[in-house]
């Protein structure tokens, strides 16, 4: 039997309040020391609400969620992680740290016969302006240089006062996020894969358009989702629900 794959999306450590973050925190733990050993892991970016990479400096906030991870590694569980628009910059050091798969934007993988095209998702959908340009200053290697010659506790207050700032913006209603998935699918074909599976967009949703299916894997703030490659089969599910069975 093909081991089953795990993926993850926006839990965003560190952001929101004291009680709601460490809710996640045990959520996720919970969640990691149930996946099957042997199995695999993608995650999908914006793990961490905000991380810049410094030599020497480290949110002790994220000291669970890093132990957690190598627990799971113990287990044979591989880790591969694709960088968000809020934490593109710690792949340098979970790959130093944890020896986790750093892996592009946009890369395919093969499992169980099916073809996944992976992809954290902000800037894809028409009306994800905000994270257009958001994504065009954090993906900016210039710009991150001269960020570090700040001291790391301000930019990390920075950060996370910015990614506060862009929750309490409008978003759009589930309605018009499907919407807007299906303008995109409309106009751009994934046909040379099985799934296209995304983050980001923090509503979680399946859509087949034609030979191809686009997955969002919802978020572990608002909806504790995740998703899985199970007997060539991909679902989102709520992780409550299974780890309540």
């Amino acid at each position: 039997m093909d081991p089953v794959i795990h993926f993850a999306s926006d839990t965003h450590f560190g952001a929101g309040s004291v009680p709601g973050q460490k809710r996640r925190v045990e959520l996720f733990l919970r969640w990691l020391s149930a996946l099957e050993n042997g199995s695999t892991l993608y995650l999908l970016g914006d793990i961490f609400d905000f991380w810049l990479d410094y030599p020497s400096y480290m949110p002790k906030e994220h000291m669970e969620i890093l132990y957690g991870l190598k627990k799971a590694q113990e287990r044979d569980i591989r880790l591969r992680f694709v960088g968000g628009n809020h934490d593109i910059w710690c792949g340098d050091f979970l790959r130093g740290s944890l020896d986790v798969d750093i892996l592009p934007n946009g890369v395919v993988v093969e499992h169980q016969g099916q073809r996944l095209r992976l992809h954290h998702g902000d800037g894809l959908l028409a009306g994800d302006t905000y994270y257009k340009a958001f994504r065009g200053v954090v993906r900016n290697r210039v710009l991150v240089f001269l960020a570090k010659s700040l001291h790391p506790e301000l930019l990390h207050r920075f950060a996370h006062a910015l990614s506060h700032h862009s929750r309490e913006k409008d978003r759009p209603d589930s309605q018009r996020i499907v919407a807007m998935i299906r303008e995109y699918a409309s106009s751009h074909s994934h046909a040379d894969v099985d799934h296209f599976v995304v983050g980001h967009i923090h509503t979680p949703h399946q859509e087949k358009f034609g030979a191809w299916t686009f997955h969002c894997l919802g978020d572990w703030v608002t909806h504790s989702t995740a998703g899985e490659l199970r007997d060539g089969r991909f679902s989102v599910y709520d992780v409550r629900d299974r780890l309540d069975r």
